[in-house]
């Protein structure tokens, strides 16, 4: 059995998948787009069912990705049956949704969520009386709490294993309208293929001109002749349901459609006019299954966003927030990531004293203790940070909050002229690049997603944080060292508004879309929503530890160590630095810094284990890595590295993940050399104008 999982943003349909999939799920992307796919499979009463959870929208038609995808795979996969999840805090605007579906799929089951939530705020329904309004299996569930989950699947089961598909209620369009609607019909119905799918949906996208129906296919030359034959090979194929549409605008109907124009029924008009009848008829039935308390007392959430949202409290509140996930992330981990350190070089040790017992090849010992765990050890004790990182931003997304700092966020981005949901992109970065990256997927223009994607290496992750204050402890301890981070942050946060300035006009972007965000409901997210989502990003960057990393610390050590019995610039990798030092020469970095940056490519990361296994310091707490480059730069060169570091050119995966999202390798190369000259100009500006004031 295939199940599909639809609703609108925020209404907990992440809570129910993980709920019922568990660890039995694959994410990845949409063939063609990126937009995240989700499924997972579920074994009940005999049933291997295949859950497929669509991504968050708010209609059917064709604008965004999310819309164009999610209708496409009720029509193309046609499932068994759609679990439609309804807030039941906010249902009229939820029902518009739920009344598109029908139109497409007539097996639905209605999960009615945040019962807690909309009882809490005077809210009442009444779930027999909207199954009686819609003739449709209605559930009422709170996710949060596992309540009703199994319920709502078992429903879901029972619909799909109907013999025949149940009436559903159709929207009662106004007369006017139902004889167009009927006068398409008719001209679509002696189309061969056109009764495999719902013909009324099929003339009312029609009577829309709907972009995803055969717009593209205007221009279309080849002879009548092949045309035929092009669509009846065509249309005998399964997977062919985009030829079908797009080919509806050669169907007959343009002659109908011009002389609805010369009455005034335009594109818009039919929209307006459809969506119109849709409201109305929600209208009509809402009072039948919906009773409003009138509560003197205000909500939870109006109480909160009185301060949260405040042209004047709501920034501080903000930059409070993000403090204090710093603070998590950085200061309290501390102790977690000495252990991890402390436990890698015990590791270290015993694994060494082990080969030296039997008796095993020195290089091999060197390759253990100077290579894998002077390499990846390093690495390891950022896992703390970053597990913690996610974990806040998983309860601030799950809570509510973090929409309300894309709301506030959006008047810094208007500045820069971007998009406010980019705000929720660049927060995301500080955690990963890559997951920041992906973040861009909520913005419906492909320019501002494009000049978002552009900008978020320029925003130090939480790996490059880590090198950053290791470093930075080393050069300025104590209050310096905090004053060194905030103005290295400053810096960033200045190239990313002056860079976006610039990307806007290299982009080309000449408007700037509107900007429209729910605002849900606050709530206390589940332990499950919190810690799955950190267990799954956490799990990706140890993959990385043990697969770019491992490898990079490898190589890096035979570089570094061949030929053996040679000083150590007269190593393959001291040749690689000397033919690399021309560059960093200007901005006072001796080869293995430049090797170092080089190899920071592959991950941010490995320039810590790089530098490491360059400097000799074996298995240990980064802290000594950092402190071992004391005796070979003074603290200006040491500033201009970590600049340089923080913005030159993004790690391997954030590079194949821009690629991926934007489709395009010319931007990518763009990218990467923007970000690199970008460095190196300021660096050079930091260290030559450092020396004229006497620093050094």
């Amino acid at each position: 059995m295939k199940i599909a999982l639809v609703g609108n943003p925020n209404v907990g349909k992440s809570t129910v998948f993980n709920a019922l999939t568990g660890s039995n799920q694959q994410v990845g992307n949409w063939a063609g787009k990126t937009v995240e796919r989700k499924a997972g499979t579920i074994h009940r009463d005999n049933l291997e069912i295949e859950l497929v959870d669509l991504p968050g929208t708010y209609s059917l038609t064709a604008y965004t990705q999310e819309e164009i995808v999610t209708r496409q795979y009720i029509l193309r996969e046609k499932p068994d049956v759609v679990m439609a999840m309804v807030d039941a805090s906010n249902i009229e605007r939820n029902l518009y949704l739920v009344l598109q579906i029908l139109e497409l799929a007539p097996r639905v089951v209605i999960g009615l969520n945040m019962m807690d939530l909309a009882k809490s705020s005077g809210i009442s329904l009444n779930a027999a009386e909207l199954t009686k309004a819609l003739n449709v299996s209605v559930v009422e569930i709170v996710a949060a709490k596992g309540v009703g989950i199994d319920k709502f699947l078992a429903e879901a089961v029972r619909v799909g294993l109907l013999k025949k598909d149940p009436l559903v209620r159709q929207v009662p369009y106004p007369s006017e309208l139902e004889e167009k609607i009927q006068a398409m019909e008719n001209l679509l119905k002696d189309i061969s293929w056109a009764s495999q799918y719902p013909l009324r949906w099929l003339a009312l996208k029609r009577l829309e001109r709907d972009p995803e129906i055969g717009q593209e296919w205007q221009s279309v030359s080849a002879p009548e002749s092949s045309k035929d034959k092009k669509r009846e090979t065509c249309c005998d194929s399964g997977d062919a349901l985009n030829y079908k549409l797009k080919n509806i605008i050669e169907l007959p109907g343009n002659d109908l459609l011009q002389s609805y124009e010369e009455e005034g029924w335009t594109k818009d008009h039919f929209e307006m006019a459809f969506a119109d009848a849709k409201y109305n008829y929600i209208s009509q039935i809402l009072p039948r299954f919906l009773i409003q308390e009138d509560l003197r007392k205000p909500s939870l959430t109006d109480s909160l966003d009185r301060w949260i949202l405040s042209p004047i409290w709501g920034y501080p509140v903000m930059i409070l927030v993000l403090a204090l996930v710093f603070w998590a992330s950085f200061i309290a981990s501390a102790p977690l990531g000495e252990a991890v350190s402390q436990g890698m070089a015990w590791a270290a040790d015993f694994l060494v004293s082990l080969l030296q017992w039997i008796q095993a090849p020195a290089f091999l010992t060197s390759l253990v203790r100077d290579g894998i765990f002077a390499g990846v050890g390093a690495v390891l004790a950022f896992v703390p940070q970053i597990a913690i990182f996610f974990a806040f931003f998983s309860f601030l997304q799950d809570s509510g909050y973090l929409a309300r700092a894309a709301f506030l966020g959006d008047r810094l981005m208007q500045l820069m002229g971007l998009h406010g949901k980019s705000f929720f992109s660049l927060v995301s970065s500080f955690g990963c690049n890559v997951p920041g990256i992906m973040a861009t997927r909520t913005l419906e223009d492909p320019k501002d997603r494009l000049i978002t994607m552009l900008l978020n290496p320029l925003i130090p992750c939480v790996p490059r944080l880590g090198v950053m204050s290791a470093v930075v402890a080393a050069f300025f301890p104590g209050t310096r060292g905090a004053m060194i981070m905030l103005s290295l942050l400053l810096i960033s946060m200045l190239l990313v508004m002056i860079s976006a300035l610039f990307m806007r006009k290299v982009v080309d972007q000449k408007e700037r879309s509107a900007f429209v965000m729910e605002l849900p409901l606050y709530h206390l997210p589940t332990l499950r929503n919190v810690l799955w989502p950190t267990w799954h990003k956490t799990y990706t960057f140890l993959k990385r530890a043990w697969t770019f990393i491992l490898a990079a610390s490898i190589v890096v050590w035979l570089l570094s160590s061949f030929p053996q019995g040679v000083p150590m610039n007269s190593t393959w990798a001291g040749k690689m630095g000397e033919w690399l030092e021309f560059i960093g020469k200007p901005l006072g970095f001796d080869w293995k810094i430049m090797v170092a940056i080089i190899f920071g490519f592959t991950a941010k990361e490995t320039t810590l284990s790089t530098l490491g296994i360059l400097y000799g310091v074996a298995a240990d707490a980064s802290q000594s890595i950092a402190q071992a480059m004391t005796g070979a730069m003074s603290p200006l060169r040491a500033y201009t590295f970590l600049v340089v570091y923080m913005l030159y050119i993004p790690c391997l995966a954030s590079v194949v993940t821009t690629y991926k999202e934007s489709g395009s390798l010319r931007w990518t190369a763009f990218g990467i050399a923007y970000n690199l000259i970008l460095s190196f100009i300021i660096g050079w500006i930091i260290f030559h104008g450092g020396q004229a004031m006497g620093f050094q």
